[in-house]
């Protein structure tokens, strides 16, 4: 049953990803279209729905609330640890690809700098991963060839660095909060940088 509402690492292990991360930064990520994130949530327990009157008033409260609920209860951050699908409604006639939307990634920026669990709890699919990375950080279009999934480049990529480094250390600290085994810790780590391009 879905539920919807509208990497514990050593230190010295974190360090050493989190360098290798730094230095070998991509400009270029590719993420499917709208059917990517029908089919990922199927392999979900909990989908986090956000409505376009949210997004455009950017009232985050509301998901910020209920995503804590998961993330400070003990129960719900080892139930849903890599189960759950983030999915935005009404923008289904907007041409615009989402990370192209100031809106939405305006209300991703703010609902992070909020709550930033997401490598906790995110499905370990690429789709899933890069729709919340390059929602937080700037990114342009790349014009290809348009029977190939859309491409961005990255506008300044020492900032998915920095992103990067936030995200892991909300991870960590959960983990080490809650005594999530490492091996959920190492396999979310995995799933990002597989989501990035990058050999582990």
């Amino acid at each position: 049953m879905v539920h919807a509402f509208r990497a514990r690492t050593t230190v010295r292990r974190r360090v050493a990803v989190r360098r290798r991360l730094h230095r070998r930064f991509v400009t270029e990520i590719r993420i499917t279209n709208a059917e990517g994130f029908d089919r990922a949530a199927q392999g979900a327990d909990l989908a986090v729905v956000i409505a376009r009157a949210d997004i455009e008033t950017c009232q985050v409260g509301g998901t910020v609330a209920r995503l804590m609920l998961f993330s400070d209860n003990a129960v719900q951050v080892h139930r849903f640890a890599g189960r759950m699908v983030v999915q935005v409604e009404g923008y289904d006639d907007d041409p615009r690809p989402l990370l192209l939307i100031p809106e939405c990634v305006r209300f991703f920026r703010a609902v992070n700098a909020q709550w930033s669990h997401w490598l906790h709890f995110l499905l370990p699919q690429p789709d899933q991963i890069k729709l919340i990375l390059l929602m937080l950080v700037d990114v342009d279009l790349q014009e290809e060839d348009r029977r190939l999934p859309p491409g961005y480049r990255l506008r300044h990529p020492a900032q998915l660095g920095r992103v990067l480094q936030r995200l892991f250390m909300s991870m960590n600290v959960l983990h080490e909060t809650f005594d999530v085994p490492e091996a959920h810790n190492e396999a979310m780590t995995a799933a990002v940088i597989a989501a990035l391009g990058l050999v582990g």
